[in-house]
């Protein structure tokens, strides 16, 4: 995969995260990203992102 094949993933996904929260923000839930960092055995940064989701009355 290249850099720019890479990238447009990441922009799709995120697109697609955004519209989640809407959709979940339209029916009443709240939603918190909480993010941990991770190094690999390769030594490379990895970034785990933690949802939260509860209802709101």
């Amino acid at each position: 995969m290249t850099d720019a094949e890479l990238a447009k993933s990441v922009r799709d996904a995120v697109e697609r995260l955004n519209t989640a929260l809407a959709e979940a923000a339209r029916h009443n839930l709240a939603v918190t990203l909480r993010t941990t960092a991770h190094q690999t055995t390769g030594g490379v940064e990895q970034v785990v992102v933690e949802p939260r989701i509860f209802k709101q009355l």
